[in-house]
């Protein structure tokens, strides 16, 4: 085994929670799969493969680098990078190795018009509902849609929005968002403008708002094993987290009570106990704000992390484990261990941002 932390994907788990999506959208519907982020942690290329083989069309990026990466690993699927893009010889790039961008505005139409294009760049309008990061009032729709049409060598292949809140169970915000989103489609249905790709609905939503699917949906935590809030999770119980993190122990000692440890010496030993320590830190992507509130699993016990989080280190109470040697793992999340999103709300955060947050020195090792 590694002397590492080691992310363990397991690639069946994700084939089957992309099942779970499918069963709860019409057939026709096409499915756009969020793999930003290398794959919300789990490793873009083989995240991606699998992703494709259980029938994804297309998939979300946030950077150009993942989208050259798709394409890099072999993979012909459709790709939306979900910011605009400014520098011209970036959009000549991605749109010959065709990537579909974003329109958010007129001044974005302008600098795809600017670039030299190699091919038909085809670009999705977004329309901005609500969420107030990107995107144009429902207003502007048809306005930046004649000039697309109008363009040299542009395509309006989709018209999009994002939901700020449709994991809440108020659904007076989401359902406004709907709204805003319809009168955007009547817009450019006044002028006689059709577009093939309709999309809004995250993970969320895909079970929440099933009458938001509309052409397409972009599942995206939910792929990973995850749902933003409970009442989402209650929707879809079937889903199960696909990584299991781990890391090895390289140390065990006893200690006596009222031994301290790490820095600062926030941690006291209240009885004699065995202390392990683990090779894993901040560095790594493990939140110093776990000190004091994370645990792991150790030979199947449950054991608090003790002391402070350090740059590429961490202390465990193995007390409890019974025999734990150099060379043992612990699971600090997934699996036997504890669940990321009980960990991420003990911090105040989502699961999201754990899983994201893995360093490049985690290795990840795949299974079905």
């Amino acid at each position: 085994m590694s002397e590492n932390p080691v992310a363990h994907v397991d690639l069946g788990k994700l084939a089957q929670n992309l099942a779970f999506v499918r069963e709860s959208v019409a057939p026709a519907v096409k499915t756009m799969a969020m793999v930003k982020a290398d794959g919300y942690g789990h490793g873009l290329p083989a995240v991606a493969k699998r992703l494709a083989a259980g029938g994804v069309q297309w998939f979300g990026v946030a950077t150009p680098g993942e989208a050259r990466a798709l394409r890099a690993a072999g993979l012909g699927n459709e790709i939306l990078l979900l910011s605009p893009v400014r520098d011209r010889t970036t959009i000549t790039e991605l749109c010959d190795l065709g990537v579909a961008l974003v329109a958010t505005d007129e001044a974005s139409v302008d600098a795809y018009l600017a670039a030299d294009l190699p091919r038909t760049l085809r670009l999705h309008l977004k329309v901005d509902t609500g969420m107030g990061r990107l995107g144009l009032p429902w207003s502007q729709t048809a306005e930046v849609a004649v000039k697309i049409l109008d363009g040299h060598d542009l395509e309006l292949q989709g018209v999009w929005t994002h939901f700020s809140d449709s994991d809440a169970a108020s659904r007076s915000a989401t359902l406004a968002q709907i709204e805003a989103f319809e009168l955007a489609l009547r817009e450019l249905a006044r002028h006689y403008i059709q577009v093939p790709l309709r999309h809004v609905a995250n993970s969320a939503a895909i079970f929440a708002y099933p009458e938001a699917h509309y052409d397409m949906v972009r599942p995206g935590i939910v792929l990973y094993g995850y749902h933003s809030s409970d009442m989402i999770a209650a929707m879809e119980p079937r889903v199960t987290p696909v990584m299991r993190f781990s890391a090895p122990i390289t140390f065990v000692k006893r200690v006596a009570a009222g031994t301290t440890v790490s820095y600062g010496a926030l941690w006291q030993a209240p009885h004699t106990t065995q202390v392990a320590t683990v090779r894993l830190g901040y560095a790594d992507g493990y939140p110093r704000l776990l000190t004091g509130l994370g645990w792991a699993s150790v030979n199947g016990v449950r054991c608090p992390v003790i002391g402070r989080v350090c740059m590429d280190q961490l202390l465990l109470d193995v007390g409890a484990a019974g025999p734990v040697a150099a060379g043992d793992r612990a699971t600090m999340w997934g699996g036997s261990g504890p669940d990321a999103e009980e960990l991420a709300r003990s911090i105040n955060t989502v699961s999201y941002e754990l899983l994201t947050r893995l360093m490049p020195r985690v290795e990840r090792v795949y299974s079905n």
